[in-house]
């Protein structure tokens, strides 16, 4: 199926040679990304006052998509670090001049979202880390192990990951930011955790370094900065590379979507580690108890998740039930 039939579906982009990268990045991923965003609005609420007044939900989500930043900014890292005669048998020279060119280092994440989950967490950053390695969720291993993979058959395909993750938090990412930041300052009760979690804005944006960027704009400099570096390496890819690159993004997306839905189950069952000052609120419990404030399409998407689901398990009831019928029958002939 293609995306626009089936935005959650495995896809191959169709190539517009007339069209910019990151146009071809746009047009072919705007089924998934309305997927992605419709099931990321359909949560966040819950995640914020007056549903709850703690960071605890937030934070657990935060937990479940540090990995994949982390993932592939140490990849990209670990390329543009190669020396050259590393790169001459490990990568394409014009594949490693466009990832070197792209690379800006005020725009990379993962210290910044370790920094956050060491305030929200109140743990030290080694911590962190450790428990960032053993993170939870089939589907967020999966994203990983295809991550390493593709990357290291196909490193240019980072330049997807770079678009995709970092203009999230450019444009959606402002305004989610906001909710964090009215939430942070109404409800939240976190003690000044920046000393030991490596803080770089001095408590300013405790717990939200993520949603951050350094400098007077804001960030707005470090995008067009980044756009602008895409436009200087178009030319070093060729058509193959570029529609790798396309066919990668929709894939993030894809799995993207993914491990938002394992959220559900995660948070469910209380698999990966809150606070230890925090006891857990039941996920169905806050979703039974706030669900009037919830969208329609949102209510019946939950529903229909809840019904896949058990009719899923009824299946399997009456698999094992008539298995163990024929095998009475048998016995009584």
């Amino acid at each position: 199926m293609t995306p626009e039939q089936h935005p959650t579906g495995t896809a191959t982009a169709s190539w517009e040679p007339e069209k910019s990268l990151p146009q071809q990045i746009n047009v072919s991923t705007r089924p998934s990304h309305i997927h992605l965003n419709r099931l990321i609005l359909a949560r966040l609420p819950l995640a914020l006052p007056p549903l709850t007044s703690s960071p605890d939900l937030y934070t657990v989500g935060l937990q479940h998509f540090a990995p994949v930043y982390c993932a592939f900014e140490s990849v990209w890292e670990d390329i543009i670090g190669l020396q050259p005669l590393e790169t001459s048998s490990t990568i394409d020279h014009k594949v490693f001049s466009a990832l070197k060119h792209l690379y800006i280092p005020e725009i990379l994440r993962s210290d910044r979202v370790r920094a956050d989950l060491s305030s929200l967490l109140q743990r030290p950053l080694e911590v962190v880390d450790d428990e960032l390695e053993r993170s939870d969720g089939p589907k967020l291993f999966e994203f990983l192990e295809h991550l390493g993979q593709i990357c290291a058959v196909k490193p240019h395909v980072l330049i997807a990951y770079a678009w995709v993750m970092y203009m999230a938090l450019f444009n959606g990412g402002r305004w989610i930011r906001a909710q964090l930041i009215a939430a942070r300052e109404s409800s939240w009760d976190m003690p000044d955790f920046s000393r030991l979690s490596g803080g770089t804005d001095n408590g300013a944006s405790l717990g939200l370094e993520f949603w951050h960027f350094s400098g007077e704009q804001d960030g707005d400099d470090i995008k067009h900065e980044f756009k602008a570096r895409l436009t200087d390496i178009e030319s070093l890819l060729s058509v193959e590379q570029r529609q790798d690159i396309v066919e990668e993004a929709i894939e993030i997306f894809r799995r993207c979507a993914l491990l938002v839905e394992e959220l559900d189950d995660v948070v469910a069952s209380k698999s990966i580690l809150l606070p230890a000052h925090v006891d857990p609120v039941p996920w169905l419990t806050l979703l039974l108890k706030h669900i009037v404030l919830l969208g329609m399409a949102e209510l019946l998407y939950l529903l229909k998740r809840w019904v896949a689901k058990s009719q899923w398990y009824a299946s399997i009831m009456i698999h094992w039930m008539s298995r163990g019928s024929g095998y009475r029958d048998r016995k009584t002939k």
